[in-house]
């Protein structure tokens, strides 16, 4: 099979068989995806939750943060949460973290 860098594909391909997956991720990330391409392709995708959550159609906070924490532990997205309300948090896209070979900082 192709690898390929496009991260929508990536995570389609991914999800086709994965059982974790729930509605909810697909819209988080469906939400990730569509920020990522309106703010131009950037390597670290910087997301405010209640910036995101209308789009994703996410109400309640604590659902989408379990969705973005478990689509990091999934290995979906790379999620470096900033918890300074008045910060951004950085998501990487998972295509972006193989092209570029960059790992989360711990």
């Amino acid at each position: 099979m192709k690898k390929t860098r496009d991260p929508l594909r990536q995570f389609l391909n991914g999800i086709a068989h994965d059982p974790r997956i729930r509605p909810t991720h697909i819209a988080v990330y469906m939400a990730l995806y569509q920020h990522w391409i309106q703010n131009n392709f950037p390597v670290f995708l910087l997301v405010k939750s209640r910036e995101l959550m209308p789009l994703a159609k996410v109400s309640s906070s604590a659902t989408w943060h379990s969705a973005i924490r478990e689509l990091d532990a999934y290995g979906y997205i790379c999620y470096m949460p900033n918890f300074n309300r008045m910060s951004n948090s950085k998501v990487m896209l998972n295509s972006e973290k193989v092209t570029t070979g960059l790992t989360p900082i711990s």
